[in-house]
């Protein structure tokens, strides 16, 4: 069934969320290149060519796929795909509108009068809404006022272990001040990820044991670097610009726990990524993070911006030994148990089958 759905999205050398779940897509469920389309190269003024050669195509020539899975997020990623479906309107082709970014709320709540027409047109009109977590279709009921077909469907994670990495075998290292505690965060730098609350709960946190904080991501790259080189903490924090997603998955098996404490997250692939492998995590009760993240099972979850919190869940972590181990544990079951590509396919033949029948 998955070979006769169309995927419209970013074309996947470009860096970001959607980019990297179609990507994923193509390799867990062996699809063919021609069912992944692009409609944006990474830049809007040079996409435009790309964008109405696309729409002239679905007008003349739109294909034998049974449906179009439109990848979606907010600003110019809607308005490009709302563009494609009008045209697959035209030609009576049916959609599916999946819906990715943090900002997808904010954009449809701050959305002006006409706007918000079009966001609703488009959902309206697609044959289900695909949602990542349970809290965006919570939302988009109500912004659609109780309209619409929904279905949950998590992102896939195509890294996942066949084991958990063996964190035990530190322990002695770690204990005795041969090897420190290794923290790591991947993401945006910037407010929005909440790298420099990260920064300043590693300053006020009292570790029994060494620790470093490792930053890996792009953005804000010399503020953060400027700030780490502030703190009192300057040897043990270590910030590198973006790795792509194979050598940062490489480095990824080195760390003890990953921190990301985002102030909005639809989903965090790198907190999926992280549990993937065996290693517990610390994020927020931000978006659709509680639905990922089992919060004092797979790690710790606290409220967006309290450094307190932040900083007593680093302490918890990087001084028990023994409850890093068992959390990270636990984090590789839920994540194998939730987000394997077979779990994810078995969703997506499910919802097709169902809308063909």
């Amino acid at each position: 069934m998955i070979n006769n759905i169309c995927h419209i999205g970013p074309a996947l050398y470009v860096m970001g969320g959607i980019s990297s779940v179609l990507a994923s897509y193509k390799k867990l469920f062996k699809l063919p290149s021609k069912n992944i389309v692009a409609s944006y190269n990474g830049s809007f003024v040079k996409s435009l060519p790309m964008l109405a050669t696309l729409c002239i195509k679905l007008l003349l020539c739109p294909g034998k796929f049974d449906f179009y899975q439109i990848h979606t997020s907010s600003y110019g990623s809607f308005f490009r795909k709302y563009l494609i479906s009008r045209c697959l309107r035209l030609r009576g082709k049916k959609y599916t509108a999946h819906i990715h970014g943090s900002q997808f709320t904010k954009f449809c709540s701050e959305a002006k009068p006409h706007k918000k027409k079009q966001i609703q047109d488009y959902l309206l009109h697609a044959e289900k809404i695909i949602c990542i977590t349970p809290d965006m279709e919570t939302f988009l009921k109500e912004f659609l006022n109780g309209a619409g077909k929904y279905v949950v469907i998590p992102n896939p994670c195509e890294s996942l272990a066949s084991e958990p990495i063996k964190l035990e075998n530190k322990l002695d290292a770690q204990q005795n001040g041969i090897l420190p505690v290794q923290i790591v965060f991947s993401g945006r730098y910037g407010k929005r990820k909440g790298v420099y609350d990260l920064i300043e709960a590693f300053n006020k946190a009292t570790f029994k044991n060494k620790a470093e904080l490792f930053l890996f991501g792009d953005g804000e790259v010399e503020q953060v670097k400027e700030c780490a080189a502030k703190s009192p903490k300057a040897k043990d924090i270590h910030v590198s610009g973006w790795l792509t997603h194979e050598d940062y998955l490489k480095e990824l098996v080195k760390f003890d726990l990953l921190v990301l404490p985002s102030y909005a997250e639809t989903f965090g692939m790198s907190l999926v990524e992280a549990m993937g492998i065996g290693l517990p995590v610390i994020s927020t009760f931000s978006g659709g993070v509680p639905h990922v993240v089992k919060n004092g099972v797979d790690g710790y979850l606290v409220n967006a911006g309290d450094i307190t919190a932040l900083q007593e869940s680093l302490e918890a972590l990087v001084n028990n030994h023994l409850q890093r181990v068992e959390m990270g544990k636990q984090a590789w079951t839920d994540a194998t148990t939730r987000f394997s590509g077979s779990v994810i396919l078995e969703g997506l033949n499910k919802l097709y089958k169902e809308l063909k029948a």
